[in-house]
């Protein structure tokens, strides 16, 4: 077998950037020898006529995958989207579809098997909010020559900031086909679908995840010009020119996350109110989209259509959910109050659930106000760490998330957040775990306090919340071990609770336990890691008949 070598990652284009961001999704093929995707199809094969799926054990199994995903190609497109120290998560998957026993297979069949396919991933093994920003991306990767016949994996463009998927997405879903080694890279929420397999043999596609583990502070792909402007593929099917050149401000490292969008002559106030009307009587979904981004346009001079963008969450389209959400984040501070007040009563309204009906143990949908209050910035900072103490549980977690997605903007939080850490909800500890992570700066000071956590044991946390049998202690355990390995050198004072929790009896938290240690980079760290891996690795050769 031919091994790669090891070449200096390739980052993506400005262009390939702009496409992430706006259709979900690109195609990479790395240089990879064909004879390695030739072994990982044989192997992948071998390990599924024996009766299982491997899981998350799937590049143990096949070791040979290594090489794909260590190539050039795709170590510098995880760069390009996730930063230089993403964090390889230890979920993995090969999704192996069988030949269609259906007797027609014309266009229209295939059409209606992807359909009734779409979905957008749940998040593993518990549940995690949504997000806008590249946090999470998956990697999926064919090593069989895989066209259409074969039932390649479907994406729908411009799915990833939705809340869900509807019937007009699942129309668009277009196949990712390609050679053996074509690896595509997309935002971890985009809707996809597995195809129609109408070929004598099985498809593989194995899937990877992988985590931003600190926010952007400079483009970390091979940026020539950092103002946004739109790719010239748009597969996506709604001008959201706001949210796309949000994101890449925010991509971009860049202080001001409405740098690209700012107009430098904005409306009079008698003309934002004459958009609020027509906002008022427009119906159509792309009409209404334009309007809201002149309103935008204004910045905080279009403060009198707070009201009327606050109707828009959490209720209307989703194109304009999420234009409204911007929108209110670049009017600023004269939005916050209003959308704390909103965010308060929406909690009002979960308090009757025990447990809120957004938060499912697949995917958590946030209210629409705890995104706006994140595309605000630091001016809803201070209103924000106030909604921690909301008697509403639900009101708690999207102050929570809303502080973590902004990242050092929320440094001042962090002493309060840490107090939430004694709280009995594990869905709020949860979130205030994420954030933490998120946040990073000051928080190293309360390294034990997170670190705890992988010690920790609550008997009201032991109830398993999911047909994979995971509970609520195990899913805090791993948080708090995310946490940790984000905080990289910081987390040095948990370097022997991190060293315990390499035999954790969850597999996830070990596998961040061992991210953190070797960010340690200390000598003690690296021979626990050595020590680990000496005594997990397979013998390959060992065979029936030949066992030593």
């Amino acid at each position: 077998m031919n091994v790669p070598s090891r070449d200096d990652p390739i980052l993506l284009s400005d262009e390939q950037v702009r496409q992430y961001i706006v259709n979900g999704y690109i195609i990479l093929k790395p240089s990879v020898p064909a004879d390695i995707h030739q072994t990982v199809c044989r192997k992948l094969t071998a390990c599924l006529n024996e009766g299982s799926n491997p899981g998350n054990n799937v590049l143990p199994k096949v070791p040979e995958m290594r090489h794909v995903l260590n190539s050039p190609e795709v170590q510098g497109a995880l760069i390009s989207v996730l930063g230089e120290d993403y964090i390889e998560h230890p979920h993995r998957h090969c999704h192996y579809l069988s030949p269609t026993t259906t007797t027609k297979t014309d266009a229209k069949v295939r059409e209606d098997a992807v359909a009734a396919n779409c979905h957008q991933d749940a998040y593993t093994p518990l549940g995690r909010p949504r997000q806008h920003y590249s946090r999470y991306a998956r990697v999926m990767y064919y090593p069989q020559n895989t066209p259409i016949a074969l039932g390649p994996t479907h994406v729908i463009p411009g799915t990833q900031f939705n809340q869900g998927i509807t019937d007009a997405d699942r129309a668009r879903a277009i196949p990712v086909d390609g050679e053996a080694g074509t690896v595509s890279l997309t935002h971890f929420d985009v809707g996809h679908a597995a195809g129609l397999n109408t070929v004598n043999q099985p498809r593989h596609m194995v899937k990877f995840i992988y985590v931003r583990a600190t926010e952007p502070v400079t483009p970390s792909w091979s940026c020539l010009n950092r103002q946004w402007k739109k790719p010239q593929d748009v597969q996506a099917l709604h001008d959201l020119n706001l949210t796309w050149s949000h994101v890449w401000d925010w991509m971009c490292g860049k202080k001001d996350r409405y740098h690209s969008f700012r107009k430098k002559n904005s409306l009079s106030a008698s003309e934002v109110s004459r958009l609020i009307e027509d906002l008022h009587e427009v119906r159509e979904v792309d009409a209404r989209l334009q309007i809201i981004h002149q309103i935008a346009a204004s910045g905080a001079k279009a403060a009198g259509s707070i009201p009327y963008l606050i109707k828009i969450l959490n209720t209307d389209h989703q194109a304009l959910r999420l234009a409204a959400i911007y929108a209110l984040g670049i009017i600023g501070q004269p939005a916050v109050e209003p959308l704390i007040a909103s965010l308060r009563e929406s909690g009002i309204c979960k308090e009757d659930d025990s447990v809120p009906k957004p938060w499912n143990e697949g995917a958590i949908l946030m209210d629409d106000t705890a995104f706006a209050l994140t595309a605000v910035g630091s001016s809803a900072v201070e209103a924000l760490i106030s909604a921690l103490d909301d008697t509403s549980e639900w009101t708690r977690i999207n102050a929570a998330f809303a502080l973590g997605e902004l990242d050092s903007l929320a440094t001042n939080a962090v002493p309060r957040l840490i107090k939430c850490l004694n709280d009995k909800s594990h869905r709020f500890v949860r979130t205030v775990l994420d954030a933490l992570g998120s946040i990073c700066q000051n928080v190293s000071p309360f390294v034990m306090d997170i670190s705890q956590f992988l010690l920790k044991k609550e008997p009201s946390w032991e109830e398993v919340l999911h047909s994979r049998r995971w509970t609520a202690q195990d899913q805090i355990r791993i948080n708090a071990a995310m946490a940790l390995a984000r905080l990289g050198q910081d987390a040095a004072m948990a370097e022997d609770i991190l060293i315990q929790a390499l035999d954790d009896p969850c597999g996830h938290v070990g596998a961040f336990a061992m991210d953190a240690l070797r960010r340690l980079d200390s000598t003690s760290s690296k021979q626990a890691i050595m020590s680990y891996l000496a005594a997990q690795r397979w013998d390959e050769s060992i065979q029936e008949g030949r066992l030593y």
